[in-house]
């Protein structure tokens, strides 16, 4: 809850940055100032009321629904506006100390322009990022693995991370998601993490379970935990992870190994959110090596404990790979800062990772880091994607 507030009091600020901004550029008329100040009114009640009313019943759906894409979207808008706008600031501050321009920045024509071309390349940027968002891209890698599988040689498996069905994400997006990932033919489906969003009293709502029943692979559609499913909004203990299972018809496995067709291990951990988490190697005891094990694991931590454990595959979600600009650059930059090596593994922060996004071979174990699938908040890819990931495994003959 304390987030959720520190949220509001920076969308107040910013939003009363923007504002004052804009109004120091435009010209002295009524007919412009009114409907002006009216939309930032309008936005900031929206955002009020959607907070306040999440969660309580008093809204329908829709309403929530509504509510939620306007807020997300307009907090996305006044972080890259304000950047825009300091920058104007910034140049305006030297160049009152060094003259570099010879117009006058004060002024309210130039603040004018300014202004609407930055609204111009904001919503742009914007609308294309909705428009990523709104079309997953399906990322296929062929995937040699040299163990036996008695019974399978080849498999596809499709996996999909961080769809975050709620409010936001709602049923029509995940009947778009369901539909995209049954195109892909799947011999296997691995649902990795962070598969509801916050609560699941808008699951409930929706009905969304009819769109995950109708996921099918020959070999099963499996899942594992994400931090979400332990974000704790005052449910049953364990019930979002409870109605994946009761409701929704997935195979969720909870630092669970299982044998699949005699022929490979799927290895599902908890997420690290989970106080009662297990070590992998304690998860793996019993595990013939010489079959091929795939292990799903929704945060990117310490994945030399993948490799270690002898895992031919493992996937992750979690990292959204930055959700949008300039975050994606910054998680580039601190996993480089990673493996550099000169930070101690206890001194790392929880957001640096060895793999932000992507394909890694660490010693015999292949690692894939997904940008997810949905996204938690604003519904804009700028600068990243939403993807599903099909990964065809030839295991040795």
């Amino acid at each position: 809850m304390r987030v959720f507030f520190n949220a509001i009091i920076v969308q107040i600020f910013l939003s009363a940055y923007i504002y004052w901004r804009g109004w120091q550029g435009l010209p002295d008329k009524k007919y412009i100032k009114i409907p002006y100040a009216s939309i930032y009114i309008a936005e900031l009640a929206i955002y009020f009321m959607g907070f306040f009313t999440s969660g309580t019943g008093l809204l329908p759906f829709d309403a929530l629904h509504s509510f939620a894409w306007v807020g997300t979207t307009w907090m996305l808008f006044t972080i890259y506006m304000t950047i825009l706008l300091l920058l104007y600031d910034l140049v305006k501050y030297i160049n009152r100390k060094k003259k570099i321009f010879a117009i006058d920045l004060k002024a309210k024509k130039p603040r004018l322009i300014y202004f609407c071309a930055s609204l111009l390349l904001v919503c742009s940027v914007m609308g294309y990022g909705n428009y990523r968002f709104h079309n997953p891209v399906v990322t296929e890698m062929n995937l040699p693995v040299d163990k036996h599988s008695p019974n399978i040689k080849e498999l596809r498996i499709v996996v999909a991370t961080d769809i975050h069905a709620g409010y936001l994400i709602d049923k029509n997006i995940v009947s778009m998601y369901v539909d995209k990932i049954m195109e892909q033919k799947p011999d296997i489906i691995l649902l990795v993490g962070d598969i509801i969003d916050y609560d699941v009293k808008s699951l409930y709502e929706q009905r969304m379970e009819t769109e995950f029943l109708r996921l099918k692979a020959p070999y099963g559609v499996y899942a594992s935990t994400g931090n979400h499913e332990y974000i704790d909004l005052g449910e049953e203990k364990d019930e979002k992870i409870l109605w994946l299972s009761k409701y929704a018809g997935l195979t969720v496995l909870r630092d669970t190994t299982i044998l699949i067709a005699d022929s490979f291990y799927l290895v599902g951990r908890e997420d690290d959110k989970c106080t009662t988490r297990k070590e992998l190697p304690e998860l793996m005891q019993g595990v013939n090596k010489d079959l091929p094990i795939i292990v799903m694991n929704h945060e990117p931590h310490r994945l030399y404990e993948e490799s270690d454990a002898g895992a031919d595959i493992a996937v992750f979600g979690h990292t959204h790979n930055g959700q949008f600009f300039p975050v994606n650059t910054i998680m580039s930059i601190s996993s480089a800062i990673y493996n550099t090596g000169t930070i101690p593994e206890h001194l790392k922060y929880r957001s640096m990772y060895e793999i932000p996004y992507g394909y890694k071979k660490k010693d015999n174990t292949h690692i894939y880091v997904s940008s997810g699938l949905g996204l938690a908040g604003p519904q804009f890819r700028i600068g990243t994607i939403s993807e599903i990931v099909v990964l065809n495994v030839k295991f040795d003959k």
